[in-house]
């Protein structure tokens, strides 16, 4: 798993000399344009809820003289991970049909006769694509809210905060992996796959994680330099157990 989590990461080396490919550096132009959309729609609305939900955070803490001062710090802390999370997946799932076209044409460039598994109709597609989002959505806030709970207790705040990141960054590469496992694995085996492939995932979600995390560019290079370097890394871990249908 530190082998796959070490490969999950330097494989965005390799995803770099990609970048000036012909045809490819217009994806970089439409992924930062989607972004800075999802960003001035979702910041403001965030920015807008982040100092009412310190008001009311405060109101729950006893009079210390200090109320307000650690409510608004919850409410931040609180506010700024669950905007991570939910900015991190709206531009998953709105980069998705471009970046899934992006991770295509990459595969074909790594291996013209790549397997692929049989496309059903676009409704169909869709509504795979539909309920892995929201699978990973509910179970990744969930697991997020519990440890950032577990976090207020002092001696284990120094442990939560990491294993809060290494979630977040499973479940983001888990998004951008998928956008290359939706051409080979239906719904099931794709769970499976990313089970087996922890590490790959973590490793692939937390450079995606700090990429996008940087104030504009990030939206630019984070969505299509994560999913070359996903569909680099899983087409190397094909496994023909894996396969749904007998190799040709």
């Amino acid at each position: 798993m530190v082998i796959s989590f070490a490969r999950g990461i330097f494989s965005y080396i390799e995803a770099l000399g990609f970048i000036f490919r012909a045809g490819l550096s217009r994806y970089f132009l439409y992924s930062g344009l989607i972004g800075l959309g999802i960003l001035s729609v979702f910041g403001g609305l965030a920015f807008a809820v982040i100092e009412p939900a310190g008001n009311l955070i405060s109101s729950w803490i006893p009079d210390l003289g200090l109320n307000y001062s650690v409510g608004g710090w919850l409410s931040f802390i609180l506010g700024s991970f669950i905007f991570l999370s939910v900015f991190k997946y709206l531009v998953l799932i709105f980069t998705a049909p471009i970046m899934s076209a992006l991770s295509a044409k990459v595969e074909l460039e790594i291996d013209p006769y790549s397997q692929r598994f049989e496309e059903g109709s676009i409704l169909k597609e869709m509504g795979r694509g539909l309920r892995v989002s929201i699978r990973n959505i509910f179970r990744e806030l969930s697991l997020t809210i519990v440890l950032l709970i577990v976090g207020l207790i002092p001696v284990l705040t120094i442990v939560s905060g990491p294993l809060i990141l290494l979630i977040q960054s499973y479940f983001a590469g888990f998004g951008n992996l998928d956008l290359w496992a939706e051409r080979h694995f239906n719904y099931r085996d794709t769970l499976r796959f990313m089970g087996d492939n922890k590490g790959m995932c973590m490793g692939n979600g937390i450079v995606f994680i700090f990429l996008l995390a940087i104030p504009i560019v990030g939206v630019f290079l984070a969505p299509p330099l994560a999913t070359i370097a996903g569909t680099i890394h899983a087409h190397s871990q094909l496994d023909s157990d894996y396969y749904i249908e007998e190799e040709y």
